[in-house]
């Protein structure tokens, strides 16, 4: 089977074609000089100059059909004379159904109108390259690029236009999946940062008022405040707790919305695979799409209790989110009392299935096909890019699972998602801290953190029960240190300016190792290679700020004996 060859230019074509031509006019130009002089050989002659005449032809054809790209001439009119079978395969035609046809009738309306105009701007002896959009024999885009170059006749007129049709439409899909990465990658990275900072602030706010709300409560036999009662008047009591339950619930909220945003920025570097909880997960992609589906439609959640997958968290949140929006668009707005997006998660033998369903207007039957190709959509212009369902596909694939899609005009649709179980796995579970008794002596406690209302928060917070040292460097925590001073408990913050927490667990491990065997990091955000191996290879304990005040409590206890 002949391979097929690259065609350079349409210069380099126009030059084969003229090489060709060129070799038999001469031949037969030679060939009709010897049959005038010497007639008796005119039959051998005549044989010498047909075959010759094959010859050229097959070169011709082989030129002309082996290339990888699309050839065709188009007369003055813009008529096309001449199409190749791979031009033709391109569109989904046969070469004979496009002769005679108009270039322009190949073209999307707006591209045509472009084209012409430039056509007729141009003229002849013009050499251009350009990209465009034909459409497919059944109405798909095929982006090319497509290399032009004038054709003239034995006497330097111009009797059409010969072209290089290149198909560039996987590359073009290729670039703008890489765009939409690069700025997936950057959002990322900016949402990774933007949550470290909230979270600061936040651990203040939430840690206050957890202890403006104890500070209500007055031990009824000067011990701790946890079995205390109300010291105030009732009335003045409930009037001043009732906003401070309201302003903790509200920051709860903000936490939740900031771990959310967290799980949804890691970077490929954060997204080890392992057991992942699929409820939490879906829990937490229905509060990041719930300013999406709260104005068009009612949740049903139907959970069964199921086992773990194996899974990266981060990707199959991004699944569940981009599925969850999709169905939220799929609905018209103000009418969420009658619309319904359902939430199934159940087993099934050794996978888990996932259902996201909508009572929308459902996917027409030539369009159900296609949902899940790169860049097709039914939504509008600047709605949607058409990537969004491929890259879940993709993702779901890459984890061992599938995603199909079900639906009927008129009658909704239901995506479903089948994910292998994690084997004997089970999902790590992150709850309270179990409480630790009180040894019954003051703890010494170092606080290192650049932020003065997270010191400041910390101290008040274990202040009632431990002596505390806060400071805003490594360097101070190190002269401390270095100077004889022990601490039952470093709690240092993991991030800060200059030198680091882990800076200052490296100075410790090589300096006093008891105290490095102490420390407990606290983090308000992972971003940085060198921290994320930092914490893989360290077996250190953290706390996530924002933190909460008992928690914190019953870890420092631990370390006060």
């Amino acid at each position: 089977m002949t391979s097929r060859t690259a065609v350079r230019s349409p210069d380099d074509l126009a030059q084969r074609l003229a090489e060709a031509e060129a070799t038999i006019q001469a031949l037969m130009s030679g060939q009709i000089d010897a049959v005038v002089d010497s007639t008796s050989r005119t039959p051998v002659l005549l044989a010498k100059a047909q075959e010759a005449l094959r010859e050229s032809e097959e070169r011709y054809r082989q030129i002309v059909e082996v290339t990888t790209d699309g050839i065709i001439t188009i007369d003055r009119g813009a008529r096309i004379v001449f199409a190749n079978r791979r031009f033709a395969e391109m569109l989904g035609y046969e070469p004979g159904e496009l002769i005679s046809t108009s270039v322009f009738d190949l073209m999307l309306p707006a591209e045509r109108t472009v084209a012409a105009e430039a056509f007729r701007a141009h003229g002849w002896g013009i050499h251009d390259a350009v990209d465009g959009i034909l459409r497919h024999k059944n109405g798909t885009e095929i982006l090319v690029h497509i290399a032009g170059t004038p054709l003239v006749d034995a006497h330097g007129r111009p009797v059409g236009h010969l072209g290089i049709v290149r198909d560039v439409t996987e590359r073009k899909k290729l670039q703008a999946q890489l765009m939409v990465s690069d700025r997936m990658a950057s959002v990322g990275t900016l949402a990774a940062g933007v949550a470290h900072e909230i979270n600061n602030p936040l651990a203040a706010v939430i840690a206050n008022i957890e202890y403006v709300l104890e500070s209500l409560v007055r031990p009824p036999d000067g011990g701790t405040v946890a079995a205390g009662v109300l010291a105030l008047d009732p009335d003045v009591r409930d009037e001043i707790k009732a906003p401070l339950d309201d302003a903790l619930e509200a920051a709860q909220r903000v936490r939740f919305i900031v771990r959310d945003l967290k799980i949804f920025s890691r970077a490929p570097l954060e997204e080890a695979k392992g057991p992942v909880d699929v409820e939490a997960i879906m829990e937490s992609s229905l509060r990041m799409a719930w300013n999406e589906i709260r104005h068009r439609a009612h949740v049903v959640k139907r959970f069964a209790r199921v086992q773990a997958v194996e899974a990266s968290e981060a990707r199959l949140g991004q699944v569940f989110l981009n599925l969850l929006v999709n169905a939220a668009q799929a609905l018209p707005e103000g009418r969420s009392s009658e619309n319904e997006i359902g939430v199934t998660i159940r087993p099934d033998g050794e996978c888990v299935v996932v259902e996201v369903s909508d009572t929308g207007s459902g996917i027409l039957p030539e369009n159900l096909g296609r949902v899940f190709d790169a860049f097709f959509t039914t939504k509008a212009v600047g709605v949607g890019t058409g990537l969004g369902l491929a890259i879940c596909h993709r993702i779901v694939t890459d984890m061992g699972g599938t995603l199909t899609v079900e639906s009927r005009a008129g009658a909704g649709t239901t995506f479903r998602l089948m994910l292998p179980i994690a084997g004997d796995l089970e999902c790590p579970v992150v709850g309270p801290v179990p409480p630790a008794a009180s040894s019954g002596r003051r703890g010494r406690v170092l606080v290192v953190d650049d932020e003065q209302l997270v010191r400041q928060t910390v101290t008040r917070v274990l202040a009632k029960e431990h002596d505390v040292v806060a400071v805003s460097t490594v360097s101070e925590a190190l002269a401390l240190c270095g100077d004889g001073a022990r601490f039952d408990l470093i709690l240092c913050d993991l991030m800060m300016p200059d030198k680091t927490g882990m800076d200052l667990h490296r100075e410790l491990v090589r300096s006093s190792p008891a105290q490095a065997n102490r420390m407990v990091f606290l983090t308000g955000g992972v971003f940085t290679d060198r921290a994320r191996r930092f914490l893989a290879e360290t077996p250190t304990e953290q706390v996530e700020k924002p933190f909460d005040a008992v928690n914190l409590r019953a870890i420092v206890r631990r370390y006060v004996h």
